[in-house]
């Protein structure tokens, strides 16, 4: 097994620029009410790559030389870990897409929906990708004559860390054809006229948002208590727009793909966009994109207490499925070529491996493990020298075998 990445660091006073560092540092500043679940994400997110996890330890195949670098947690929403999988992800991905154009669609929920929404996560979710895949697939057959395939990923926030529940749709711009079950085309640059998609998808939420009226373990927020209040808040969101949007990616389906994957293996916010951190004044300034503004890159600063909680509500229920697969490319371990006649190949991923450090002794980039998640205090680690009794955190990229 090999290590993709790794890099000394020296823990001092200042707290730096990553979301898990500010979780370490500021634990008193962690919002009430936490569940268990809940608790032990922030838990495992503060405790990644710091030492307290554990190390591992990889060796030169060329001198010998070993390096220690602390455990990853590993978790799904840790902005630390995303690199390894969000690669794996997106490959897996593009072996499964057919090689032909596709359109990237988002599902957007009106904000009244936003207090339903952030009350019953997985119910409320649900609904969002069954009536989104619901409308997808009637707008396929009646308008393309096909069964087609495309997959979903769900989000909970927008780019200033605010509460937006929407859905992103990657549709095949092609499909099996519903009377001859071979291979068929359809337009590359136009996918379905978003207005009556957006009228059809309305239809199909607020129905299956009736049907959680008999649910007896729904949560019902302030306005939506009763049978009346429900009926006259379906009455209202009649009236509003379900945004939809959709854009044909022609020849950049790979990127709309690396860029969904961007977001499977963390939750609203990375590291890189972190802009500085004020440990007296305890506040966070992070870099967001302004979409009503020509996307202007604007930045926005929170005391440390409103970003912990900003970020602890789009925490994912545990096993909640956030990616879905329908149509051809769900499920199945068989080629699109041997499942459907006539189908083209797969987009397949292009992936450039990750250039691995170079050995401090002999400059080699020959990595293996040698051992991993092994406990270590500062007297046993093999440290460089001159750190005395220093605590150092040896922080590296955890790798897969």
């Amino acid at each position: 097994m090999e290590v993709d990445r790794f890099f000394y660091c020296v823990q001092s006073n200042t707290i730096e620029t990553t979301v898990n560092s500010i979780l370490r540092e500021w634990r008193d500043l962690w919002p009430g009410g936490l569940d268990e679940r809940q608790y032990s994400t922030l838990n495992l997110l503060a405790h990644c790559r710091e030492g307290s996890l554990g190390f591992n330890m990889a060796r030169c195949g060329q001198c010998g030389h070993r390096e220690w670098y602390a455990s990853s947690c590993g978790d799904r929403h840790c902005p630390n870990c995303l690199g390894p999988r969000q690669a794996q992800w997106a490959a897996q991905v593009c072996e499964r897409l057919p090689d032909c154009p596709h359109f990237h669609m988002v599902f957007t929920l009106p904000e009244q929906l936003n207090d339903l929404f952030a009350t019953n996560y997985r119910k409320v979710a649900d609904a969002l990708s069954d009536a989104a895949a619901t409308t997808l697939k009637q707008f396929q057959r009646n308008n393309w004559k096909v069964d087609g395939a495309f997959f979903s990923v769900l989000h909970t926030w927008g780019s200033a860390l605010n509460w937006h529940p929407h859905l992103h749709v990657l549709v095949s711009a092609g499909g099996v054809d519903v009377t001859t079950r071979r291979w068929k085309k359809v337009r590359k640059d136009y996918s379905f006229p978003v207005k009556l998609v957006s009228k059809v998808f309305r239809a199909i939420l607020l129905s299956r948002i009736e049907a959680l009226d008999s649910d007896s373990e729904m949560e019902w927020p302030e306005g939506w208590r009763s049978v009346e209040q429900r009926r006259q808040r379906r009455v209202e969101l009649c009236a509003r727009n379900f945004n939809v949007f959709s854009k044909a990616t022609l020849g950049n389906t790979r990127a709309v793909v690396r860029y969904l994957a961007r977001y499977t293996s963390r939750i609203a916010m990375s590291n890189s966009r972190l802009v500085s951190v004020d440990p007296k004044k305890r506040e966070v300034t992070f870099r967001w994109k302004d979409y009503r503004d020509g996307e202007r890159i604007k930045e926005r600063t929170l005391p440390g207490k409103r970003f912990i909680w900003l970020f602890t509500r789009h925490l994912v229920p545990k096993g909640y499925r956030r990616i879905r697969y329908f149509g051809f490319i769900a499920g199945g371990r068989k080629r699109l070529t041997e499942r459907v006649e006539g189908a083209p190949g797969v987009i397949g991923e292009r992936a450039i491996p990750p250039e691995k450090p170079a050995c401090r002794c002999c400059q080699s980039r020959d990595w293996h493990y040698v051992c991993f998640f092994v406990r270590l205090s500062v007297e046993s680690a093999e440290m460089p020298a001159g750190t005395g009794k220093e605590r150092f955190s040896l922080v590296g990229q955890r790798a897969g075998p």
